[in-house]
């Protein structure tokens, strides 16, 4: 790539004015993670701009020359690479990685902290990098012969946490130091270049193949608008996509594939469509009250900061589950002490496996992963994936649970955090329902210019005793308490022309208000009954909604 090779001469050039603040001590431990660090409290607005050319594509082929600087270049390659060797991992280097790495080098905050997670994720885009965000290694030794082995120590800890396959460095000099800073990357997908921006109402292909043992993937979007589209890309390994776009804005394009943890985010990247693509990132803004610190504080956190952006979606905010806490705590434990990141634990297998275990039932779980510095960051990364924001601001999902645990890193902390949202059904006004039910569904008639329909007492008790027997005689079905309660109004027949009943079972009242059959323009005459309970092929707390209804002669 030939903006790469430009890109490297160029840090070449200026390697002796990389880094500008002071390292007080040795960074003998790694900094990173699944993210980097956070501005904290308010701060105010501040342009981070690219240090260099972007790319005009996306790509996943590597570059060449992975490691910028002469001096411990190849220390830092021998390091990575022994220890890739010692955990039997193929890693292969790319000079994209190590543009990365020089770039992020310059931004570097006292005593090594990294920039912030936007910074990051703004360079690794800017130069064509599709899959997660590459993690962080600074390190800082005084005496250079040191360094492969602080390196290949280093590595092999990141190696036992999660699969990385590519890698690219930089080494500079500084007050006395060897500082090294370097980039690992799990990419498990190739692609055929893929222009960053695009034209309003263009498809956009998105080719290519898996790699490793991934399968079945699949491509979620976020338009502009929020809204999130999934597009099933078959079986794997090879997938081919049309990706459709409507207006102008930035749509947020994710990978997910089926791997031994589950599902796993293989590539997650804005497409530029009818806008320009961005050649710098803004920074600042308030952080929450609990942004870090403590794992109660990070969950506390994310709670509001969860509400709060389903508000904005017009969502109904989720109510904490001691329960769900409990199973959500487990699983961010399990997976700090047996050090693998997923979905898919070898000891408690998948979330809803987790959620059955502790005597839960749902027929919706939904699981989201993050780790990070504070409860903003973890967050952010979360709604930057499509697939995790549609978790969140998912509007049938009722309850959550947040499981923090704290992962000391040398000087750092990270935190892992476990999110696990069900659909616990709340219970209902059972008196009024029926009375709301039916305004619900005469204000979609009145819609359709057909005209309201009238609660009939006959027609009411019968569907009241329906939906009463559904659950006081477990064997019944859906389509024999109908037929119960047709039938009951046989008596009654004289007074219509003929007479219809359907049974649902729901979790919002809401949810029984949209009945094609209750829209027919003849239809006059209508009875409903409603009740909750629980049985044993049903959700707790299901609401089971009986509607008689009945045309006049």
């Amino acid at each position: 790539m030939e903006l790469t090779r430009r890109a490297v001469r160029r840090h070449r050039r200026l390697r002796t004015g990389l880094v500008h603040a002071v390292l007080a001590l040795v960074l003998g431990a790694s900094c990173g993670g699944g993210s980097t660090g956070q501005l904290r409290g308010t701060t105010p607005a501040v342009v981070v701009r690219a240090p260099g050319d972007g790319a005009t594509q996306y790509a996943t082929e590597p570059s060449p020359e992975p490691i910028i600087g002469e001096a411990g270049g190849d220390s830092v390659e021998r390091g990575i690479m022994s220890a890739a060797e010692a955990r039997g991992s193929a890693m292969q280097g790319d000079g994209r990685l190590a543009l990365l790495a020089a770039w992020t080098a310059e931004h570097l905050g006292p005593g090594g902290t990294p920039p912030a997670h936007e910074v990051v994720e703004f360079f690794a885009r800017h130069l064509g990098l599709v899959e997660p965000v590459p993690h962080l290694l600074i390190l800082g030794q005084p005496d250079p012969s040191t360094l492969e082995q602080s390196i290949a120590d280093s590595v092999s800890q990141f190696l036992d946490r999660q699969p990385y396959n590519h890698f690219g460095a930089t080494v500079v000099d500084r007050d006395g130091l060897t500082l090294a800073v370097v980039t690992l990357s799990s990419r498990w997908l190739r692609i055929d270049p893929l222009p960053r921006h695009s034209p309003a109402g263009q498809s956009v292909r998105l080719r290519g193949q898996l790699m490793g043992d991934y399968s079945t993937p699949v491509v979620a979007v976020a338009k502009p608008n929020g809204s999130v589209e999934r597009f099933p890309a078959g079986a794997g390994p090879a997938f081919d996509v049309e990706i459709p776009t409507g207006p102008s804005g930035v749509y947020q394009v994710e990978m997910l594939a089926q791997g031994r943890r589950g599902d796993t985010v293989l590539a997650n990247f804005p497409l530029y469509v009818g806008v320009d693509v961005p050649s710098s990132v803004t920074l600042g803004g308030p952080a929450g009250e609990h942004d870090g610190g403590d794992p109660a504080g990070v969950a506390a956190e994310l709670l509001r900061l969860t509400n709060a952006t389903r508000r904005r979606a017009g969502a109904a905010s989720v109510e904490l589950s001691s329960e769900l806490n409990e199973v959500a705590g487990a699983h961010s434990r399990d997976m700090v002490e047996h050090h693998f990141v997923g979905h898919d634990s070898p000891s408690t297998g998948s979330a809803p496996d987790r959620v059955r275990a502790a005597g839960l039932r749902s027929g919706l779980v939904l699981e989201n992963i993050g780790r990070g510095y504070s409860a903003s960051e973890i967050h952010s990364g979360l709604l930057e994936s499509p697939a995790h924001r549609a978790n969140i601001t998912n509007p049938d999902v009722t309850h959550v649970g947040i499981g923090v645990v704290a992962e000391p890193e040398g000087s750092r902390t990270a935190f892992v955090a476990t999110e696990v949202f069900l659909r616990m059904t709340r219970e209902i006004d059972l008196e009024g329902a029926p009375e709301r039910l039916l305004a619900l569904i005469n204000r979609a008639r009145r819609a359709r210019g057909a005209g309201p329909l009238e609660l009939e007492p006959n027609l009411a008790e019968a569907a009241r005793d329906g939906a009463r027997e559904f659950f006081e005689d477990p064997g019944l079905s859906q389509q024999d308490v109908v037929d119960s309660a047709s039938g009951s109004l046989r008596r009654f027949s004289i007074a219509f022309s003929r007479v219809g009943g359907l049974m649902v079972l729901v979790h919002r009242i809401e949810d029984a208000s949209r009945l094609e059959p209750t829209f027919d323009p003849d239809l006059r005459y209508i009875g409903i009954g409603v009740r909750q309970g629980t049985r044993s092929d049903t959700e707790p707390n299901t609401v089971a909604v009986v509607i008689l209804l009945a045309w006049p002669r």
